[in-house]
Protein backbone atom coordinates (compact mmCIF):
# COMPACT_ATOMS: atom_id res chain seq x y z
CA UNK A 1 0.00 0.00 0.00
CA UNK A 2 2.44 2.58 0.83
CA UNK A 3 4.74 2.21 -2.67
CA UNK A 4 1.14 2.40 -4.46
CA UNK A 5 0.64 5.77 -2.63
CA UNK A 6 4.03 7.08 -3.01
CA UNK A 7 3.93 6.03 -7.28
CA UNK A 8 0.75 7.66 -7.33
CA UNK A 9 2.44 11.18 -5.40
CA UNK A 10 5.26 10.92 -8.15
CA UNK A 11 2.63 10.47 -10.76
CA UNK A 12 0.72 13.34 -10.22
CA UNK A 13 3.55 16.44 -10.06
CA UNK A 14 4.75 14.60 -13.18
CA UNK A 15 0.93 14.72 -14.89
CA UNK A 16 0.79 18.72 -13.78
CA UNK A 17 4.21 19.18 -15.63
CA UNK A 18 2.90 17.73 -18.76
CA UNK A 19 -0.13 19.85 -17.86
CA UNK A 20 0.79 22.96 -17.71
CA UNK A 21 3.88 22.61 -20.74
CA UNK A 22 1.02 21.63 -23.46
CA UNK A 23 -1.42 24.16 -22.24
CA UNK A 24 1.40 26.66 -22.09
CA UNK A 25 2.16 25.72 -25.52
CA UNK A 26 -1.31 25.65 -26.19
CA UNK A 27 -2.44 29.34 -25.61
CA UNK A 28 0.69 30.65 -26.82
CA UNK A 29 -0.06 29.11 -29.97
CA UNK A 30 3.69 27.44 -30.31
CA UNK A 31 1.26 23.93 -30.87
CA UNK A 32 -0.98 25.71 -33.25
CA UNK A 33 -4.69 25.16 -34.10
CA UNK A 34 -5.50 22.03 -35.57
CA UNK A 35 -2.09 20.16 -34.76
CA UNK A 36 -2.28 16.77 -34.22
CA UNK A 37 -0.47 14.80 -31.07
CA UNK A 38 0.58 11.69 -30.35
CA UNK A 39 0.96 10.61 -26.69
CA UNK A 40 3.73 8.35 -27.18
CA UNK A 41 6.17 11.05 -29.30
CA UNK A 42 4.78 13.70 -26.56
CA UNK A 43 6.01 10.99 -23.42
CA UNK A 44 9.42 10.77 -25.04
CA UNK A 45 9.90 14.26 -25.85
CA UNK A 46 8.56 15.87 -22.32
CA UNK A 47 10.82 12.90 -20.63
CA UNK A 48 7.77 11.19 -18.92
CA UNK A 49 5.97 8.27 -19.05
CA UNK A 50 2.81 7.67 -20.84
CA UNK A 51 -0.09 7.55 -18.08
CA UNK A 52 0.85 11.08 -16.85
CA UNK A 53 0.98 12.33 -20.42
CA UNK A 54 -2.41 10.74 -21.46
CA UNK A 55 -3.61 12.20 -17.85
CA UNK A 56 -2.50 15.67 -19.21
CA UNK A 57 -4.23 15.47 -22.33
CA UNK A 58 -7.38 14.37 -20.73
CA UNK A 59 -7.31 17.43 -18.28
CA UNK A 60 -6.92 19.34 -21.67
CA UNK A 61 -9.62 17.83 -22.93
CA UNK A 62 -12.03 18.71 -19.70
CA UNK A 63 -10.12 22.58 -20.57
CA UNK A 64 -11.34 22.78 -24.14
CA UNK A 65 -7.92 22.58 -25.65
CA UNK A 66 -7.51 19.23 -26.80
CA UNK A 67 -9.46 16.38 -28.29
CA UNK A 68 -9.18 12.74 -28.80
CA UNK A 69 -9.71 11.46 -32.06
CA UNK A 70 -9.55 7.90 -33.08
CA UNK A 71 -7.20 6.32 -34.84
CA UNK A 72 -5.58 9.46 -35.31
CA UNK A 73 -4.22 11.02 -31.41
CA UNK A 74 -5.33 13.86 -30.68
CA UNK A 75 -5.38 17.12 -31.57
CA UNK A 76 -5.13 20.95 -30.45
CA UNK A 77 -8.69 21.96 -30.21
CA UNK A 78 -8.86 24.21 -33.65
CA UNK A 79 -9.75 27.87 -33.79
CA UNK A 80 -13.45 28.55 -35.23
CA UNK A 81 -15.61 31.35 -35.94
CA UNK A 82 -18.50 29.69 -33.23
CA UNK A 83 -15.87 29.19 -30.49
CA UNK A 84 -14.06 32.48 -30.93
CA UNK A 85 -17.43 34.05 -30.77
CA UNK A 86 -18.73 32.02 -28.19
CA UNK A 87 -15.60 32.82 -26.13
CA UNK A 88 -15.31 36.35 -26.77
CA UNK A 89 -19.17 37.11 -25.94
CA UNK A 90 -18.72 35.76 -22.49
CA UNK A 91 -15.58 37.66 -21.59
CA UNK A 92 -17.16 40.70 -23.08
CA UNK A 93 -20.03 40.18 -20.29
CA UNK A 94 -17.43 39.45 -17.79
CA UNK A 95 -14.57 41.62 -18.35
CA UNK A 96 -16.19 45.01 -17.00
CA UNK A 97 -16.83 43.21 -13.40
CA UNK A 98 -13.51 42.30 -13.68
CA UNK A 99 -12.27 44.87 -14.12
CA UNK A 100 -14.49 46.31 -11.72
CA UNK A 101 -12.31 44.38 -9.05
CA UNK A 102 -9.01 45.45 -10.21
CA UNK A 103 -9.69 48.79 -9.97
CA UNK A 104 -11.24 48.37 -6.53
CA UNK A 105 -8.87 45.88 -5.09
CA UNK A 106 -5.20 46.09 -7.02
CA UNK A 107 -2.32 48.35 -5.63
CA UNK A 108 -1.07 50.51 -8.11
CA UNK A 109 2.17 48.30 -8.33
CA UNK A 110 -0.08 45.27 -9.28
CA UNK A 111 -2.01 48.26 -11.93
CA UNK A 112 1.62 49.01 -13.04
CA UNK A 113 2.54 45.38 -13.92
CA UNK A 114 -0.74 44.38 -15.62
CA UNK A 115 0.43 47.44 -18.03
CA UNK A 116 3.75 46.50 -18.30
CA UNK A 117 2.52 42.89 -19.44
CA UNK A 118 -0.20 43.73 -22.07
CA UNK A 119 2.26 46.34 -23.42
CA UNK A 120 5.01 43.88 -23.52
CA UNK A 121 2.10 41.07 -25.02
CA UNK A 122 0.89 43.74 -27.99
CA UNK A 123 2.88 46.92 -28.39
CA UNK A 124 0.62 48.40 -31.25
CA UNK A 125 2.24 50.07 -33.88
CA UNK A 126 4.47 50.52 -35.54
CA UNK A 127 5.20 46.84 -35.81
CA UNK A 128 8.95 46.85 -36.09
CA UNK A 129 9.86 48.57 -32.64
CA UNK A 130 9.02 45.38 -30.64
CA UNK A 131 7.86 41.90 -30.83
CA UNK A 132 4.69 40.33 -29.11
CA UNK A 133 5.84 38.96 -25.91
CA UNK A 134 3.48 35.46 -26.21
CA UNK A 135 4.56 34.41 -22.37
CA UNK A 136 3.27 37.89 -21.04
CA UNK A 137 -0.20 36.40 -20.03
CA UNK A 138 -1.78 39.41 -19.14
CA UNK A 139 -5.28 38.55 -19.08
CA UNK A 140 -4.76 35.52 -16.42
CA UNK A 141 -2.65 38.08 -14.31
CA UNK A 142 -5.80 40.29 -14.83
CA UNK A 143 -7.83 37.82 -12.89
CA UNK A 144 -5.25 37.32 -10.19
CA UNK A 145 -4.40 40.76 -9.23
CA UNK A 146 -9.07 40.89 -9.03
CA UNK A 147 -8.64 39.22 -5.69
CA UNK A 148 -11.65 37.84 -5.22
CA UNK A 149 -11.28 33.94 -5.27
CA UNK A 150 -14.67 33.89 -6.71
CA UNK A 151 -14.43 35.66 -9.82
CA UNK A 152 -10.86 33.97 -10.02
CA UNK A 153 -12.25 30.68 -9.78
CA UNK A 154 -14.63 31.55 -12.44
CA UNK A 155 -12.64 33.65 -15.13
CA UNK A 156 -9.24 31.68 -15.16
CA UNK A 157 -10.17 29.14 -17.35
CA UNK A 158 -11.61 31.57 -19.56
CA UNK A 159 -8.73 34.04 -19.41
CA UNK A 160 -6.68 31.04 -20.80
CA UNK A 161 -8.92 30.92 -23.71
CA UNK A 162 -8.78 34.96 -24.65
CA UNK A 163 -5.04 34.65 -24.41
CA UNK A 164 -5.07 31.56 -26.80
CA UNK A 165 -7.59 33.38 -29.56
CA UNK A 166 -5.59 36.79 -29.43
CA UNK A 167 -2.58 35.22 -29.39
CA UNK A 168 -3.50 33.39 -33.09
CA UNK A 169 -4.22 36.43 -33.95
CA UNK A 170 -0.82 38.48 -32.80
CA UNK A 171 0.76 35.36 -34.70
CA UNK A 172 -0.72 36.52 -38.16
CA UNK A 173 2.65 38.90 -38.05
CA UNK A 174 -0.02 42.67 -38.40
CA UNK A 175 0.35 45.45 -36.52
CA UNK A 176 -2.38 46.56 -34.52
CA UNK A 177 -4.40 49.35 -35.37
CA UNK A 178 -3.72 53.15 -33.63
CA UNK A 179 -7.52 52.97 -31.80
CA UNK A 180 -6.04 49.29 -30.02
CA UNK A 181 -3.30 51.63 -28.29
CA UNK A 182 -5.64 54.86 -27.38
CA UNK A 183 -8.07 52.19 -25.86
CA UNK A 184 -5.77 50.62 -23.58
CA UNK A 185 -3.79 53.48 -22.60
CA UNK A 186 -7.71 54.94 -21.36
CA UNK A 187 -8.08 51.65 -19.97
CA UNK A 188 -5.08 52.02 -17.48
CA UNK A 189 -5.37 55.62 -16.62
CA UNK A 190 -9.20 55.07 -15.43
CA UNK A 191 -7.37 52.19 -13.57
CA UNK A 192 -4.84 54.35 -12.40
CA UNK A 193 -7.65 57.16 -11.21
CA UNK A 194 -9.67 54.37 -10.05
CA UNK A 195 -12.66 54.91 -12.32
CA UNK A 196 -14.24 51.64 -13.02
CA UNK A 197 -17.28 52.59 -15.27
CA UNK A 198 -14.24 54.60 -17.91
CA UNK A 199 -11.95 51.40 -17.41
CA UNK A 200 -14.85 49.01 -18.18
CA UNK A 201 -15.83 51.01 -21.07
CA UNK A 202 -12.25 51.21 -22.36
CA UNK A 203 -12.07 47.48 -21.97
CA UNK A 204 -15.42 46.46 -24.05
CA UNK A 205 -13.87 48.50 -26.74
CA UNK A 206 -10.52 46.71 -26.81
CA UNK A 207 -12.62 43.65 -27.02
CA UNK A 208 -14.63 44.85 -29.76
CA UNK A 209 -11.61 45.44 -31.73
CA UNK A 210 -9.63 42.28 -31.03
CA UNK A 211 -13.22 40.24 -32.21
CA UNK A 212 -13.51 42.55 -35.26
CA UNK A 213 -9.93 41.59 -36.03
CA UNK A 214 -9.98 38.06 -35.43
CA UNK A 215 -13.03 37.41 -37.07
CA UNK A 216 -11.46 38.77 -40.56
CA UNK A 217 -8.22 36.62 -39.80
CA UNK A 218 -10.56 33.30 -39.49
CA UNK A 219 -12.62 34.37 -42.92
CA UNK A 220 -9.53 35.27 -45.16
CA UNK A 221 -7.64 31.97 -43.98
CA UNK A 222 -7.32 29.10 -45.59
CA UNK A 223 -5.90 26.63 -43.26
CA UNK A 224 -8.29 27.18 -40.22
CA UNK A 225 -11.55 25.30 -40.80
CA UNK A 226 -14.67 27.39 -39.86
CA UNK A 227 -16.84 24.17 -39.32
CA UNK A 228 -15.63 21.97 -36.93
CA UNK A 229 -14.77 18.45 -38.35
CA UNK A 230 -17.05 15.64 -37.90
CA UNK A 231 -15.44 13.17 -35.90
CA UNK A 232 -15.54 9.71 -33.69
CA UNK A 233 -14.72 10.17 -30.34
CA UNK A 234 -11.36 7.86 -29.41
CA UNK A 235 -12.38 4.79 -26.91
Amino acid sequence: MAEGKSASNKARPMSEKAYETLREGIVRCELAPGTWIKASELSEQLGLGRTPTIQALQRLEAAGFTRPVKRKGWQVTPVTLQHVHDILETFELTAPGLVTLVTRNATDEQIAALRELVTSWAPGRPASEARPDFRANPFRYLVQICHNPVMTELAMPLAAHVERILNFGLRQHEPLDTAYVRWRDAAFEAMVARDGVRAGEAILELIRLGSTEIYRILRESQAIRSVPLQIERAS
